[in-house]
């Protein structure tokens, strides 16, 4: 039952906003857990609550309040610039496959939704970049961990 628990917590701390899918992974190598499940359940923790976070942007009309306030300011970043369009996907999932504060999905979504972009497409690079920065957390982390077991 306690293995159980802490799979949830792993879970919960992949769909929270501030520890996602690098905190999740971290604290279920310091509980003990088993780590390949634990990036899985990580993972899917941090992609499974995006729509909701895509759902609660929408509903809260940010980029049009985010448009009223900063005006012209926010209209001449916006303008259609085709060269970036052409790699938006690719640059969102790059940006949330850094494994660094303030890069992981939920930013991802908020930058997606500031700029207008199409909320699947947005979801699938997403997704993809969440799934790069847990792989690349779980392989630091147990580089380190077999490094410590050496010394």
């Amino acid at each position: 039952m306690q293995e159980i628990l802490s799979y949830l917590v792993v879970f919960g701390l992949g769909a929270a906003p501030i520890s996602e899918v690098r905190g999740a992974i971290m604290a279920g190598f310091g509980m003990g857990l088993n780590p390949w499940a634990t990036l899985v359940i990580g993972i899917l923790g941090n992609i499974l609550v995006m729509p909701v976070v895509f759902w609660v942007l929408r509903k809260t009309h940010l980029r049009e309040w985010i448009f009223r306030v900063f005006g012209k300011m926010a209209h001449k970043h916006a303008h259609n610039n085709k060269m970036f369009y052409v790699y938006e996907e690719i640059a969102l999932m790059l940006f949330v496959a850094v494994p660094l504060p303030v890069t992981g999905g939920y930013t991802g979504a908020l930058i997606s939704e500031l700029l207008g972009w199409k909320w699947k497409k947005s979801f699938i690079a997403i997704s993809l970049g969440i799934i790069i920065a847990g792989i690349i957390v779980f392989l630091a982390a147990e580089g380190v961990i077999k490094l410590v077991g050496l010394i």
